[in-house]
């Protein structure tokens, strides 16, 4: 188990075991998120491009922003795996009418069949896991999962970049918008 100090003093055995914990996760996530995680007639499927499209199922068609910020991920990691999914024939992606600037996404029909397949593989998936826990494992696990997520939600907004319009509004008032350029200024 690792032993920490923060400002010379020793972190009680739960952060120890948190921080051990989800060093374990993260590195299955690493070493396994872009492992394929499904063979399709149209390929392997990453574990990031199946996590955006069973999302892309749930919620329908989405602009690649919108589906950035569902998935906490920057536009243009989403705009790579589009462009993946887009080659497998598993979603379509087209310019938004009422802004040019948008790309909305589209779950095709062999997209939905893919999707359907990959949540079922991992709810049986779950419920193994599930299944092999006693009840009260089971309800630590998602309660614990649910603060986790929480938190690191919490944590994730403490840290996004805030913007000069931002800072400059007065505590409590949103920031003034931003002016367009005028064409030919």
């Amino acid at each position: 188990m690792l032993l920490s100090t923060v400002k010379g003093h020793r972190l009680p055995n739960e952060a120890e075991l948190l921080e051990s914990l989800l060093a374990k996760v993260m590195h299955l996530a690493a070493v396994h998120g872009d492992q394929p995680i499904g063979d399709l007639a149209s390929g392997p499927l990453t574990t990031a491009e199946g996590v955006l499209l069973v999302e892309l199922l749930a919620c329908g068609e989405v602009t690649q922003q919108q589906m950035a910020d569902r998935l906490s991920l920057d536009k243009s990691r989403v705009s790579r795996l589009s462009s993946a999914l887009e080659a497998k024939d598993l979603l379509a992606r087209r310019r938004d009418e009422t802004n040019r600037r948008n790309l909305r996404l589209r779950i095709t029909g062999s997209g939905t069949v893919a999707a359907t397949r990959l949540r079922q593989t991992w709810h049986q998936r779950h419920e193994g896991m599930l299944a092999a826990m006693t009840p009260k494992e089971r309800r630590a696990l998602l309660l614990g999962l649910g603060a986790l997520a929480r938190e690191l939600g919490a944590l994730h907004r403490e840290h996004e970049p805030v913007s000069e319009l931002e800072r400059a509004a007065p505590k409590g008032e949103p920031p003034p918008r931003p002016r367009r350029p005028q064409p030919g200024r």
